[in-house]
């Protein structure tokens, strides 16, 4: 739809709107005029705006996975190693 079309369409609008008053068609297609110009304002800074992008997020560490320990393992300070088996 053409810019003069559209503001004509919203002009009528306005005309319905205030009880179809003849003699303000001046002023209906001036209101009409800021309206759907506003409309294309948004619609372009709507459409120029930069897409909100997340900042990427640091990678975690591999953390090593061990296997879950078999029984106890106690080890003791006090005892001596023992050398060679018997």
């Amino acid at each position: 739809m053409s810019l003069n079309a559209e503001i004509e369409k919203v002009a009528y609008e306005l005309f319905l709107r205030d009880g179809s008053q003849h003699g303000k068609d001046r002023e209906h297609w001036l209101e009409a005029e800021k309206i759907v110009r506003a409309r294309h304002a948004a619609a372009e800074k709507k459409a120029e705006a930069p897409k909100k992008v997340d900042p990427p997020q640091p990678k975690k560490a591999a953390t090593p996975k061990v296997p879950p320990a078999k029984g106890k393992l106690t080890i003791s300070k006090s005892a001596p190693a023992k050398k060679g088996l018997k």
